[in-house]
């Protein structure tokens, strides 16, 4: 067993407690003796793709940029507390299951059992601890984090000649969330199921709290009845009936539960407890607190839409557990519908992408292309040559902008039947040609959601969604400046032995 050593402060990174040195640490583990301990080699990451990735992620840049996101969200563990997992092995092993698309649980198997991805992680010999804490961990990494690593990331492909910003495309597409097909009586029997479970703690802590009825079958029961009632009038009037019922169930539940958060915020009912009961308590009282306003939500929606017929309603809830999930229709055959957040994507040169937005609602693609330009002039301190989109972006407005901004070139098929002159400038070959080439896009999005797990999101808690797709492309883009790193590399070692062969030749 190899003993880590704590990082110096010299590492360029910025710790401002003495404590912090402590409590969250820069590991660096001797390597053992099969993974290149003794020769001090880089033979021990045999896989090619995490072998260059290591060498980009060895920037302490991205080692501060995480200790500030830990920092943001839980400023007292610099301090004092309990030793978490080191820095680097935080980033690695969030970049190892994305890069890979595993869950934790496959994650945490991975690190067991395969070397290339201990070593890439850096935990070598060292155990890892569960599957709990690397989800934990990983989960420290805001959204804010992973936007500035991808801009550091950005700086580091310009250095490097990657990428060089003369041209840009834009796309959209949909992040899923991960719940189930929304309905009014499946929502409604979700909402009776979580508040009769967290009544039944509420009552196991507080004796005080009468027992209450568990309607959940009940609830089960009416909403099968709902699905089976379909299709003709007569059907319609038992459906109507099937939802009366099950809304009154609801509101029984609600009421049963506003009475069991009066008991738990109630000191007289809740001082005979011990600590850890007291903060069992807290946390169930919160947490009704929580899903008592969302149910009532999902039963006023539910009645205008049953016996009132107003289908429209405003911030409509599509699921209890992940209340920032929006309808989106996107014009597709096979998925009218799909819930979830729009996710705006920004490419460059060779598959990377330069910026990404997480967007609420289903906003108008055409809103977003000037905004965009603007951050790839920020980013790049020019305008790109060329701006490349589908049709749903285009306007007479914003081609004008585009080209006072600086773009020499803008190929936006326009809608509608366009003019001769309009039809000339479509037809010319670099317009068509810049179409083909935003056509490969579309390729991009279908790596990111195939490789990178961009087609649904498993994060749950605040502002989840920001951090699954921030994961996704810092991924997407290591694996691409990798992968060209190597490529170039190896023309270079092809025209020196070229050059070799050459000269050897001459010689001769």
């Amino acid at each position: 067993m190899t003993t880590p050593t704590q990082h110096s402060r010299g590492s360029g990174i910025n710790f401002p407690y003495e404590g912090a040195i402590e409590m969250l640490a820069f590991i660096e583990a001797q390597k053992p003796i099969p993974m290149g301990g003794i020769s001090g080699d880089e033979t021990h990451i045999w896989d090619e793709d995490l072998k260059t990735i290591d060498k980009i992620l060895s920037d302490d840049r991205f080692i501060d940029i995480l200790y500030c996101s830990i920092r943001r969200n839980l400023s007292a563990s610099t301090r004092r507390g309990r030793k978490r997992m080191a820095l680097n092995r935080i980033l690695r092993a969030g970049v190892l299951k994305h890069v890979k698309k595993l869950s934790f649980r496959d994650l945490f198997s991975d690190l067991k059992r395969n070397l290339d991805g201990r070593a890439f992680s850096q935990f070598f010999d060292e155990p890892v601890k569960s599957v709990a804490s690397l989800s934990r961990n990983i989960a420290y990494v805001d959204a804010q984090a992973l936007h500035e690593m991808n801009e550091l990331l950005c700086k580091k492909a310009r250095e490097t000649g990657v990428i060089k910003g003369n041209v840009m495309r834009q796309d959209t597409t949909v992040c899923e969330s991960n719940i189930h097909y929304p309905t009014d009586g499946s929502l409604l029997r979700d909402g009776v199921r979580v508040l009769q479970r967290l009544v039944k703690q509420a009552e196991d802590l507080v004796s005080t709290i009468p027992a209450s009825r568990d309607r959940s079958r009940a609830a089960t029961r009416r909403a099968l009845e709902i699905v089976r009632s379909v299709g003709t009038k007569e059907n319609n009037e038992q459906k109507q009936k099937a939802y009366g019922k099950l809304l009154r169930i609801t509101r029984a539940v609600v009421t049963t539960a506003k009475r069991a958060v009066d008991k738990l915020a109630d000191g007289r009912t809740t001082r005979h407890l011990n600590e850890k009961d007291r903060i069992a308590g807290g946390a169930v009282k919160d947490e009704l607190e929580t899903m008592v306003p969302r149910v009532e939500q999902l039963i006023r929606q539910t009645r205008n839409r049953v016996f009132r017929g107003i289908t429209n309603s405003p911030n409509k809830l599509l699921s209890l557990f992940v209340p920032e999930t929006f309808v989106i229709c996107k014009g597709k055959a096979h998925k009218p519908n799909e819930f979830g957040r729009v996710v705006n994507i920004v490419e460059t040169e060779n598959g990377f992408v330069s910026d990404y937005q997480v967007l609420d609602g289903n906003p108008n693609d055409g809103k977003l292309l000037i905004p965009a330009i603007e951050r790839h002039i920020e980013q790049f301190d020019r305008p790109p040559r060329l701006v490349a989109t589908d049709r749903g972006f285009w306007s007479a407005a914003n081609e004008k902008a585009a080209y006072e901004l600086g773009v020499r070139r803008v190929s936006i098929p326009a809608k509608g039947k366009g003019s001769k002159m309009r039809l000339r400038i479509q037809r010319s070959r670099w317009f068509r040609k810049a179409q083909r080439w935003r056509a490969n896009g579309e390729g991009r999005i279908g790596i990111l959601k195939n490789n990178y797990g961009l087609d649904r999101c498993f994060y749950k808690g605040e502002k989840a969604m920001e951090r699954w797709v921030g994961w996704c492309v810092f991924a997407n883009n290591l694996v691409v400046t990798a992968r060209l790193q190597r490529r170039w590399r190896q023309q270079e070692n092809e025209t020196d032995h070229q050059t070799e062969k050459h000269a050897y030749r001459k010689a001769a």
